[in-house]
């Protein structure tokens, strides 16, 4: 077109007429199959099959919603913090996304995380997210001083580390918020930290800037072992099912411990804080500081809040007793 070679991929829907179909029918079946093709990685077509349901169309509109939610308000911000099981004392906090939906109410990010992931809005969703904590972290900081969290963390996803310029972006946004590179902690996962060299380079150079990496949902995966050799981490979070096993009794709740009890051991070896999470009872906290865990994270210890309540929790550590 005027001189230039234009690449233009597509994904197709088919589906064929049978008994009782209407043009109306045809299109959403024609449509269904066209977003199982996107979901199989686009530049495909796919046909309809009577198995494919609605909740293939659902996803791709949450899509598009989810879109418009990043400029219309919808999303917000819960912050859940880290405590010291000893004395329950806040240490730090983790950023946590929701969507509060104008029609379906308050949506899981288990339900709209995945479709953010498939279709790349994770990106200025994260960056939406990252800048938002750092300026909570240092509106808390003004507010209470040494009392307020030392750090807060900002969950990664595996595509923001692919993204050329990713670390400019965080160091960016610590410093227009006035923070210290280690007030902030970026908790990825294992399948993130997995996506490629260039996530290693940019975990390394975030590294460097000086902002603080977790491994988050530690012990799930087949290399998490090799990992802590190699990523440059700051932080161990033990996967909640451990947690919920721990406190469990038989065999399997045995090794469960003593694999928890192992993840603590290298954190300490290593100099690398362990924080034990989905401590959803009073027999998990328990269960947890018996093992030598002195970080912890749960419903039961404190349940993400709007930044209004952590304030007033906040508030409530530095009134005189």
């Amino acid at each position: 077109m005027d001189g230039y070679e234009l690449l233009v991929q597509a994904s197709i829907g088919v589906t064929e007429a049978g008994t009782g179909d209407d043009p109306e029918s045809l299109l959403r079946k024609a449509d269904i199959a066209m977003y199982a093709a996107k979901e199989s990685g686009k530049d495909s077509f796919a046909r309809y099959q009577p198995g494919m349901g609605a909740d293939i169309l659902d996803h791709a509109q949450l899509g598009a919603q989810l879109r418009q939610a990043l400029d219309g308000g919808q999303l917000t911000v819960r912050y859940q913090p880290v405590v010291r099981l000893a004395d329950r004392r806040i240490i730090g906090m983790e950023a946590l996304v929701r969507w509060r939906h104008p029609e379906r109410g308050e949506i899981s990010p288990g339900d709209f995380i995945p479709t953010a992931e498939r279709t790349g809005l994770i990106v200025p969703l994260g960056r939406w997210v990252l800048r938002e904590a750092c300026r909570q972290k240092a509106a808390w900081r003004e507010a209470y001083g040494d009392s307020s969290p030392s750090t807060i963390g900002v969950n990664v996803s595996g595509r923001q580390l692919l993204q050329p310029g990713f670390a400019d972006e965080v160091a960016d946004a610590v410093h227009e918020a006035g923070l210290e590179p280690h007030h902030l902690v970026l908790e990825v996962t294992e399948n993130a930290v997995l996506t490629g060299g260039q996530a290693f380079d940019t975990l390394h150079a975030l590294r460097a800037f000086g902002v603080k990496i977790a491994l988050d949902d530690f012990g799930t995966g087949q290399s998490s072992l090799r990992l802590i050799r190699t990523c440059p981490v700051h932080i161990l979070k033990l996967d909640k099912s451990f947690v919920l096993a721990a406190a469990t009794t038989g065999t399997q709740a045995r090794r469960q411990a003593a694999v928890a009890s192992a993840v603590l051991r290298i954190a300490e070896d290593l100099e690398l804080d362990a924080v034990a999470e989905g401590i959803e009872n009073a027999e998990h906290a328990d269960r947890m500081a018996a093992l030598g865990y002195r970080l912890g994270q749960g419903y039961h210890l404190v349940r993400p809040l709007p930044a209004g309540e952590i304030g007033a929790l906040l508030a409530r550590e530095v009134a005189p007793r």
